[in-house]
């Protein structure tokens, strides 16, 4: 998502806001705020298909399905997601 969000707002170095130039800090804060916003939206999306999609898929299909794991889980996927964008920024900032 760091990569598509980069590609998205013109390249991190070539961001611009009408005729505000951002500093390298607040490309950063933008593309990582992106990534963590749709990471959220992934978790809610989880939770919402855990409350409606489990009891049919097994109803109709027979098909026993997990959607969401616990906290621990939902946290581990959002520190990922944190750093998985760090580590889009730095290796872009090294090329």
């Amino acid at each position: 998502m760091a990569m598509f969000m980069t590609y998205y707002l013109g390249g991190i170095f070539k961001l611009r806001i009408t005729d505000y130039e951002l500093t390298t800090l607040k490309k950063y804060l933008i593309i990582v705020g992106a990534v963590s916003f749709i990471g959220v939206v992934w978790e809610f999306a989880e939770y919402a298909a855990a409350q409606t999609l489990i009891e049919p898929l097994y109803n109709n299909f027979g098909v026993r399905a997990y959607f969401i794991g616990d906290l621990n889980d939902t946290i581990k996927d959002l520190l990922m997601d944190i750093v998985g964008a760090f580590a889009w920024l730095l290796f872009l900032k090294k090329n």
